[in-house]
């Protein structure tokens, strides 16, 4: 397989204690982070990016999602833009794409408050 062509991994690249499962497909060499999420109940915490912004693209399922206090119902067909520094939290069985610029840094996110959706 050539770099213009990839396909996600069969084994998780990260996994949070059976919220989510999350397949890192583009790795940041672009600037950019491209992951496929497993979403089996939703986040555990509200987080906070403060210099990624992150696009969801639902692909199949339905929940809530709680951006910056505002709770909105998510389904397949959905896309969702949410900015650097915006608090946000996902309910819900979700499988979606997720692009993030730059890429994941665990030095800019932070955990707020478990998830209350």
């Amino acid at each position: 397989m050539n770099s213009y062509v990839k396909k996600f991994p069969k084994n998780p690249d990260f996994e949070r204690n059976n919220f989510f499962n999350g397949y890192c497909l583009i790795d940041g060499k672009l600037g950019i982070e491209v992951d496929y999420i497993d979403m089996m109940i939703g986040h555990e915490f509200y987080q906070i990016e403060s210099e990624s912004i992150h696009i969801y693209y639902i692909l199949e399922g339905s929940g809530k999602a709680n951006i910056n206090g505002t709770i909105y119902d998510i389904e397949s067909g959905y896309t969702i833009e949410i900015p650097a520094n915006t608090e946000f939290a996902f309910k819900g069985k979700l499988k979606m794409i997720e692009i993030m610029k730059p890429p994941f840094n665990p030095n800019t996110h932070i955990d707020t408050r478990k998830n209350d959706l």
